[in-house]
This record gives structure tokens, sequence and C-alpha cells, in this order.
């Protein structure tokens, strides 16, 4: 997906995603969802992005636990509900998911400007980690979101709004 050592391509990165998904990796089927929930490589589709959210979450991956809890929170793709978003928050967070989230943000957000993947898509990953570690409660994601705010135009497309 990021594009190391070849052509950033979504679309080929989608298509591996599904291969491996396929198979039962919890990161691929998150990674997945997130192209699906986004667009990105594939066509969006909130209730594939849904199902691969629970797919990998029933393994305990910390992302797609906080991206399905946005997903119930705000009903996307998925009948609104409250109750199951706090517990899927909850359950990242128990399995230290702020932390996981916040690390994976900065280090997305030192990315940018590599030749290997697109500053636009790069930013979209390190605010949409950077956001889940803040809903989890993590004052250092709430920091660095309020230090990239001057990028208005993708903090408002990505997760915060999700």
């Amino acid at each position: 997906m990021l594009g190391f050592g070849v052509a950033h391509d979504l679309a080929d990165a989608a298509r591996y995603f599904r291969l491996a998904a396929g198979q039962g990796f919890a990161i691929a089927q998150c990674l997945l969802g997130f192209l699906c929930e986004h667009g990105k490589g594939t066509k969006r589709d909130l209730g594939e992005a849904v199902r691969l959210y629970r797919a990998a979450a029933a393994q305990r991956d910390v992302r797609a636990l906080a991206r399905l809890g946005v997903c119930l929170e705000k009903g996307r793709g998925v009948a609104q509900s409250e109750a199951e978003a706090a517990a899927s928050y909850a359950a990242a967070s128990e399995l230290g998911g702020a932390d996981a989230l916040f690390v994976s943000g900065v280090q997305h957000f030192k990315r940018i400007g590599e030749r290997s993947a697109p500053e636009s898509f790069t930013l979209q990953l390190a605010v949409s980690d950077l956001a889940l570690a803040a809903r989890l409660g993590h004052a250092g994601a709430v920091e660095k979101l309020a230090s990239i705010s001057s990028r208005q135009e993708v903090v408002s497309t990505c997760c915060l709004g999700c």
C-alpha cells in the first residue's frame, strides 16, 4: 500500500489485501476495510468495510476495533449503536489501542513527503490513526491533531467526521 520499492498503487494494494483477508489475516482485513470505507483503490462499500472490520476485530485487531467503533457510533454501513460502539472502543483501549494508534499515526505523519507515498493519502492515514487514538483518550494524539490542523482539508474529510 505504501509503495516501498514499487510504484504506489492502491488498486494493487486492495487486490493483495483482498487475497490476504480471504486467508484470515486480520491486518489485511482491517486495511482492506479502510480502503472500502474510503473508496481508495476499490469502490466505496461501507457494508463491506464493516464486515471486514468485524472479522479483524474478532481477532483482536486494535485498529479494526476502533474503526468498527466509529462505524457503529455513526451508523456507517451498519445500524447505529452507541452501546456496541462503546464496547468496541473499550476492547481497543484494553488492548493498549490508544498508544498503538498514536505511534502509528506519528509514523505515518513522519513519512509525509517521501516519494513512495502520496502526501494526501499518508496524511489521511496519520490523521485517521491519531483521531482514533484521541477517541480512546490519548492526550498526545489530541495535541498532535491540533498541531496539524492547518491541513484542514484533509482533517475534515478524514475519520474525525466518520
